[in-house]
């Protein structure tokens, strides 16, 4: 982790109300005779707005996910053109980077 001092004037904008989306993860056993590793992720998705904050989402998706379940938390950006994430908490097991 790196960390640096900054001069809040450089931000240009802030979004007051994200919007979020939480992926909650699981891989159901394998069956016999294929290895774990083998198994396809499934996932859940859900899209959390009017939240008071990322403390918030978090205990949402704590309660909210089973014993067998992960979960990544993004904040969702829009722009003119196209949607985007930006991961906060988590991993996606799916992800190749």
């Amino acid at each position: 982790m790196k960390v640096e001092g900054v001069d809040p004037r450089d931000s240009q904008w802030e979004i007051a109300w994200p919007v979020y989306r939480v992926y909650f993860w699981h891989q159901p056993p394998a069956p016999p005779g294929v290895a774990q590793e083998q198994v396809m992720w499934h996932c859940d998705e859900y899209r959390l707005s009017d939240a008071a904050d990322v403390a918030e989402v978090l205990d949402w998706a704590r309660n909210s996910a089973r014993p067998d379940q992960t979960f990544t938390i993004y904040v969702e950006h829009r722009d003119a053109q196209r949607s985007g994430l930006a991961r906060l908490l988590g991993v996606d097991p799916t992800s190749t980077t």
